[in-house]
């Protein structure tokens, strides 16, 4: 069984978009405990502990909509490309799409680096809780 270059591409994609999906969930996971922790009248938090807290809270909303702008650039892009490769080939453009795809790289290194910070932020705040 042998394997074409597509399959690849196709196959690091999906992995990819699972992995973004992941993410997206994650983030979307915490940020509902979040809530569902704050609305108990019997837990009380230092000025510490509140600011990890909201720092972590807002880190994850962030992570969510960065991965769901990503989600539209990426779209975006992908209608994109159907449309140029529609045109002849002397007429297609490329230029959009490499700045789309720059555009969608670093928002995916953005809600990686959100989702880190806000974790270490929870991690920083039990740690603080528990000792």
């Amino acid at each position: 069984m042998s394997s074409s270059p597509d399959d690849f591409y196709k196959w690091a994609k999906d992995a990819g978009n699972k992995l973004r999906a992941y993410v997206l969930s994650y983030a979307s996971g915490a940020t509902a405990v979040f809530f569902l922790a704050l609305t108990s009248k019997e837990v009380r938090f230092d000025p510490g502990e509140r600011t990890l807290l909201i720092s972590a809270l807002l880190l994850y909303v962030l992570t969510a909509i960065l991965c769901l702008v990503e989600l539209h650039v990426d779209s975006r892009r992908f209608f994109l490309i159907a449309k140029q490769l529609e045109r002849p080939e002397g007429e297609q453009r490329w230029a959009k799409n490499e700045s789309l795809k720059t555009l969608r790289l670093r928002l995916i290194y953005a809600s990686y680096l959100a989702a880190v910070l806000a974790t270490i932020a929870v991690v920083i705040f039990l740690m603080k809780r528990i000792g």
